[in-house]
C-alpha cells in the first residue's frame, strides 16, 4: 500500500502513548488486538471499515486477491457509520468537516463466518482500498459498587463545587441541549421528563419528516435495541430494566428538573437532555454504539456531548469521530476511566477529547479513578445520588458520575456566555478550577487529574477574563536525521492557539525533570496572541546528553504564563530521543538507515522509519537482510512464522552520519549475528550513502562489510535481501529481472505509478533473485509463514526466474543477492545494492546505472523504451466552480467511455456521458447552476479502469 507521507523541511517524530490498531500494509498488514481487549469488549462478527476513497457505486466488495483462503471471509452486510438524510440540507461547511475526516467512507460490516474478528480484519486488510479495519469496540460504563455506608449521604457534591453560589449569578441552563450518549434513560421519570429534548421537526407519524435520515426521532434514537446479538435501531431510547439504569443515573445529574419539589436537584437545572441510546436492553455495562451516538449529537448541532464509558480499545475510528465532532465546534465529555493506573482509556486519551478524573468528597483521586497527562478536569464523582428507573433515586460512583457532572456544568455556564463555543466554555471552567494537588492523597498524581477540581461559582464569575493557550502542533529540528541522537541539539517549535482572551505578554517556558536532556534556552516571549490566532514560537534548543540511552521517551512540560491577565498554564508532550535509526532525506529517494541491517523500516510491521518513498508514494514495506549457509542456519531479521519475525542481529555500534563524506549523505552503523541461536559467528558494517544531485537523486546504496569473526572458515556462505514492494495500489503488482543490469524492478499495472526495485552492484559476485507472491499456490508466502529452510532457499537458488505477475498483477516480493562465498576467519566480504525508484522504465535503468558507476562501473547500455500513453483525467477548471466547469478525458484506444457524477456520499446525481470514443483528448463540461454547494465527484471509466477526481461547487 501506498502511505501518504508529508515531508516539512524536517521530520517529526512526537511520541504519545500509541493507539491500538493495524499499521499500514497492503498484502501483509497485520491487526492484533490491543493490550487488555478480549471478546467481550467488541461487537461479534462486525467490522469498521474505512475506505481511502469513497465507494461510488453503493457500498464496495472487498477485493482480498487471489489467496484461496481469502474466500473463507462472507461478508453479510456492509452500511455507512454516517447518515447524512438529505444532502442538501447540509451547509458546504458541514460537507467540508465530513470530508476532510472522511466519515463519509466509514462502514460498518458484518460477516457470517466462524473466524476469529482478527483473522476477519487481516483478510479485508488485504484489500487495498481498504485504509483501515478495526473492530467494532464495546466499551463499559465506569461505575463502582456502592457500599452500604453511601446511603446516608446526599448531593454533599453540589456544595463541593459551589453550585449553589453559582446559581446566585446564573440560575439556569436556558434549555441549552446536553447529548447523552449512553444507556438510555426513563423518558417519563418524575425528575426527568420535563427536561428531555423534544425534536419538533420529526413528530411520531411514520415519516422522516427533517429529512435526516432517521424516522420519527422525536425524543433521540436507540442504535442497539433488545440484544447485542441482534442490534436493531427505533425510536425509543429509553432504559428498559433497573439493570440498565446508567444512563437514567447519568441524566439526572446532568439535568434533572430543579425546583420542582421533586428528587434531586442539577447543575444546569432546565437544561435539554438529548437521550442516545447505545447499550442494549439486556446489558448492564456494555456499550456498543457510543461513536454513532456522537456523530448523531454533531449533526444534530448538539454541543455538548456527554459519555460516561470507555474500554482501552483505541483505534483510529474513535478519533476520526472525535476529530469530527471537534471540527464542529463540540465539546466531548468524557469519562477517565476506573482502571485505577495511568494505562490510555478511549475515548478519553484520544486527542480533543475532554477527559474527566474521579475525586472524592475531600478533593482526593478516588482509589478507582484513571488518570493521566491527558485528563482535562476533576469533578465529584464518588457516593453520588441521581435519578435510577421507575421515577427513583439512589447512589453510583465513577467517573461515570463525575463527567455529567461536568457537563451540567458546561451547560450553565455557557447560558451565562452564550455568545462564546463550548469549547471556550470548557476552558474556562478547566482554568477557573481549584487546585487539589496540595492535597497528600494526590502527591502521586501531580498534575494527571486534570487542571484541578473544577468550581462552577468560580467560572462563571470569572467568565473568559483569561487567554488559554492550547498547542496545537509540534515541529521537531535536528542534525541528525531526526534521530534526535546523543549529543544533538533539537530545535523545537510550537504552533500556539489562543481559545480565549488575547495576551499581552505571553511567556512560554518549555521543561523537564529527565536528567537526559538539557534545555538551553527555557523561556521565550511570544507577546500578543488574539483569541482563535494560531503563532509559531520557536525554537526551544534541547541538548540530548551523551549519556541519553536509545530510545529514551522524555515528558516534557510547556508551560504557558501572562502576567498582566493573571494567567498560568500548562500542557505535556513526550518525544522519544536517541533513535538507533536516521531518516535520509537528501534527495528524491526518502528512506532509512537502521541499526539491524534493515533499510526502511527498524522495527517490525513497518514501523520506526520512512520505508521507501518516491513523489508521495511509499513503495517498501520491508527491506530485511539475510546471511545463512544451510537450511537450519539463516541470521536474519525478517518476518518469520506465526506473525513474527526472526530477530537475530544485535546492534554494536547505532547509526552514526559520517562526516566529512564526498557523498551528500553517509551513515554506518555495526551488528553481529550474536541472537540467533544458530549464529555464524559474523559482524556486519552496514553503510548506506544518498546523493542530492542528477543522476544520482533517484536511488541510495546500501553495502553490508560480512566479517566471520570466528576461528574457523565458514563455506557456502549466501547473503541477499528480503524486499516486500507495494507499488500503488500492491496487490496489482508486476516483478522483472534484468540479468544484464542486474536489477529486480516492480511497477503497478494502475497507470502513472512509479517504477522501483533494487540493483545487485558488487560486480564479482553470482547474483542471486527468487521472485514470491502470496497469491501464489505452492508459493513460499502463501501460508503466511518464511521458515528459516524457505529462506535459504531463496538465497541459495540462484535466478529462479526472470518475471512475476502478469495481466493486472500480484503481491509481490523478492530475495536478491549473492553467492556462494567462503569465509576464512577475519575475512570479509563486501555485498551492496541500491534501491531505485523512478517514473517509467526508462528512468529507473537510467538510475541503476548511475548507480552502478557510482559504485565503481558500468555494467551495461540502458535501452530506452517508449513511454505509453496512459487513460487520464484531469480536474476540472475552474474548481471551485460556480456556473459552468471544465475537464479533459483522454483515451489511449478506441472504445467505450463512461462518465458520472456523484455526491459526497457516493450517491449517483447523473450520467454526464456514455458510449463509444475515438482514442484522443475528449473535452467535457459540468453546468455547476444545476448543483448545489457542496462537495461532488466525477467518475470515468474506460477499459475496466476507473479515474475519479473530486470537484467543489460554490454557489
Amino acid at each position: 500500500m501506498k502511505k501518504y507521507f508529508y515531508l516539512f523541511s524536517v521530520i517529526i517524530l512526537v511520541v504519545f502513548k500509541s493507539l491500538a490498531f493495524g499499521t499500514e500494509k497492503d498484502s501483509l498488514r497485520t491487526y492484533h488486538l490491543p493490550k487488555g481487549v478480549n471478546e467481550s469488549d467488541y461487537l461479534d462478527k462486525t467490522i469498521i471499515v474505512k475506505y481511502k476513497n469513497v465507494p461510488l457505486q453503493g457500498v464496495k466488495t472487498f477485493d482480498t486477491g487471489n489467496n484461496k483462503n481469502s474466500s473463507l471471509l462472507k461478508i453479510n452486510s456492509q452500511k455507512p457509520v454516517l447518515r447524512v438524510g438529505d444532502l442538501s440540507r447540509k451547509t458546504f461547511s458541514d460537507q467540508q468537516k465530513i470530508n476532510e475526516v472522511g466519515l463519509n467512507r466509514i462502514f460498518e460490516v458484518v460477516y457470517d463466518d466462524h473466524i476469529s474478528v482478527e483473522a476477519a480484519i487481516n483478510e479485508i486488510l488485504k484489500d487495498k482500498t481498504v485504509e483501515y479495519a478495526e473492530p467494532s469496540f464495546i466499551y463499559h460504563t465506569f461505575t463502582d459498587p456502592n457500599d452500604p455506608s453511601y446511603t446516608g449521604g446526599n448531593q454533599n457534591y453540589l456544595n463541593q463545587v459551589k453550585a449553589s453560589q453559582a446559581w446566585n449569578i446564573q440560575p439556569n441552563a436556558n434549555g441549552i441541549v446536553i447529548a447523552i450518549v449512553d444507556s438510555g434513560s426513563d423518558l417519563t421519570h418524575e425528575d426527568l421528563a420535563a427536561n428531555i429534548f423534544v425534536n419538533p421537526n420529526d413528530p411520531i407519524n411514520g415519516i422522516d419528516d427533517d429529512n435526516d435520515g432517521y424516522i420519527d426521532n422525536n425524543k433521540g434514537w436507540d442504535f442497539v435495541g433488545l440484544s447485542a446479538s441482534n442490534l436493531k435501531e427505533d425510536n425509543d431510547p429509553s432504559a428498559k430494566s433497573d439493570s440498565v439504569d446508567h444512563g437514567i443515573h447519568v441524566s439526572g445529574l446532568a439535568s434533572a428538573v430543579t425546583n420542582n419539589g421533586k428528587g434531586i436537584a442539577s447543575i444546569a437545572q432546565t437544561a435539554k437532555l438529548m437521550i442516545l441510546k447505545v447499550g442494549s436492553d439486556d446489558n448492564a455495562s456494555a456499550i456498543y454504539r457510543g461513536y454513532d451516538g456522537i456523530i448523531y449529537a454533531a449533526d444534530h448541532g448538539v454541543k455538548i456531548i456527554s459519555c460516561s464509558w470507555g474500554g482501552p480499545g483505541g483505534g483510529a475510528f474513535g478519533q476520526d469521530v472525535i476529530n469530527y465532532a471537534v471540527s464542529k465546534g463540540c465539546l466531548v465529555v468524557v469519562a477517565a476511566g476506573n482502571s485505577r493506573t495511568d494505562e490510555p482509556i478511549f475515548p478519553a486519551a484520544y486527542k480533543g477529547a475532554f477527559a474527566v478524573s474521579n475525586v472524592a468528597n475531600n478533593d482526593v483521586k478516588a482509589s478507582s479513578s484513571s488518570y493521566g497527562y491527558h485528563v482535562s478536569l476533576a469533578s465529584p464523582g464518588s457516593s453520588i445520588y441521581s435519578t435510577v428507573n421507575r421515577s427513583l433515586y439512589g447512589y453510583k460512583s465513577g467517573t461515570s458520575m463525575a463527567t455529567p457532572i461536568v457537563s451540567s456544568a458546561v451547560a450553565l455556564v455557557w447560558a451565562k456566555y452564550p455568545s462564546l463555543t463550548a469549547i471556550q466554555i470548557g476552558e474556562i471552567l478547566r482554568l477557573n478550577s481549584d487546585d487539589i494537588y496540595g492535597l497528600t492523597g494526590n502527591s502521586n498524581y501531580i498534575n494527571q487529574l486534570g487542571k484541578g477540581r473544577f468550581n462552577v461559582y468560580k467560572a462563571l464569575l470569572n467568565g473568559s477574563n483569561s487567554p488559554s493557550i492550547k498547542n496545537q502542533k509540534i515541529t521537531i529540528t535536528d542534525h541528525s536525521f531526526g534521530a534526535y541522537s546523543q549529543g544533538d541539539t533539537l530545535l523545537y517549535y510550537f504552533d500556539l492557539k489562543n481559545i480565549l482572551q488575547n495576551t499581552n505578554n505571553l511567556s512560554v517556558t518549555l521543561s523537564s525533570t529527565n536528567p537526559s536532556i538539557n534545555i538551553l534556552n527555557a523561556n521565550l516571549n511570544a507577546g500578543t496572541i488574539n483569541t482563535n490566532q494560531i503563532k509559531n514560537i520557536g525554537p526551544f534548543k534541547v541538548v540530548v546528553k551523551p549519556v541519553t540511552a536509545d530510545n529514551s521517551s522524555i515528558i516534557f512540560t510547556l508551560n504557558y504564563t501572562d502576567l498582566a491577565s493573571s494567567y498560568q498554564d500548562n500542557e505535556f508532550f513526550t518525544t522519544t530521543v536517541n533513535l538507533d535509526y536516521q531518516n535520509i532525506t537528501v534527495n528524491k529517494t526518502y528512506t532509512t538507515i537502521t541499526s539491524n541491517g534493515k533499510v526502511g523500516f527498524s522495527a517490525d510491521d513497518a514501523t520506526n522509519g520512512l520505508g521507501f518513498i518516491y513523489k508521495d508514494f511509499d513503495l517498501l514495506y520491508e527491506a530485511s537482510l539475510m546471511i545463512g549457509n544451510s537450511a537450519t542456519v539463516v541470521s536474519n531479521n525478517a518476518r518469520g512464522t506465526n506473525g513474527t519475525s526472526d530477530h537475530h542481529f544485535v546492534k554494536l555500534s547505532k547509526v552514526a552520519k559520517v562526516t566529512n563524506s564526498t557523498a551528500d549523505y553517509e551513515g554506518n552503523a555495526t551488528f553481529t549475528d550474536a541472537a540467533n541461536p544458530s549464529a555464524l559467528g559474523l559482524s556486519v558494517k552496514n553503510t548506506l550513502t544518498a546523493y542530492k544531485n542528477s543522476p544520482d537523486d533517484k536511488y541510495v546504496i546500501t553495502q553490508y562489510e560480512i566479517t566471520n569473526k570466528t576461528t574457523a572458515t565458514i563455506s557456502n556462505v549466501y547473503a541477499g535481501l528480503f524486499t516486500d514492494w507495494d507499488v500503488d495500489e500492491g496487490d496489482k503488482n508486476l516483478l522483472r529481472y534484468d540479468d544484464a543490469l542486474k536489477l529486480a524492478y516492480c511497477y503497478a499495472s494502475t497507470p502513472l505509478s512509479p517504477y522501483a526495485g533494487v540493483k545487485l552492484l558488487s560486480a564479482t559476485a553470482t547474483p542471486v533473485f527468487y521472485p514470491m507472491s502470496y497469491q501464489i499456490p505452492g508459493d513460499f508466502q502463501e501460508d503466511g509463514n518464511f521458515t528459516i529452510s524457505e529462506k535459504f532457499a531463496t538465497l541459495s537458488s540462484g535466478i529462479k526466474s526472470n518475471t512475476l505477475g502478469t495481466g493486472t498483477g500480484l503481491d509481490v516480493m523478492f530475495t536478491s543477492g549473492y553467492g556462494p562465498y567462503s569465509l576464512a576467519p577475519n575475512q570479509t566480504v563486501k555485498v551492496a545494492f541500491a534501491f531505485l525508484a523512478g517514473d517509467d522504465l526508462t528512468d529507473i535503468k537510467t538510475s541503476a546505472l548511475a548507480a552502478q558507476a557510482k559504485y565503481g562501473q558500468i555494467t551495461t547500455a540502458v535501452n530506452p523504451e517508449a513511454i505509453l500513453n496512459q487513460f487520464s483525467v484531469s480536474q476540472n477548471y475552474p474548481n471551485p466552480a460556480t456556473s459552468n466547469t471544465n475537464f479533459m478525458v483522454y483515451i489511449p484506444s478506441n472504445g467505450r467511455l463512461d462518465i458520472e457524477l456523484y455526491d459526497l456520499t457516493g450517491k449517483k446525481i447523473k450520467t454526464l456521458f456514455n458510449g463509444d470514443s475515438k482514442k484522443g483528448n475528449h473535452d467535457f463540461t459540468i453546468d455547476a447552476n444545476l448543483l448545489n454547494s457542496g462537495i461532488y465527484f466525477y467518475k470515468a471509466s474506460f477499459g475496466g479502469l476507473d479515474r475519479v477526481m473530486k470537484m467543489v461547487v460554490i454557489k
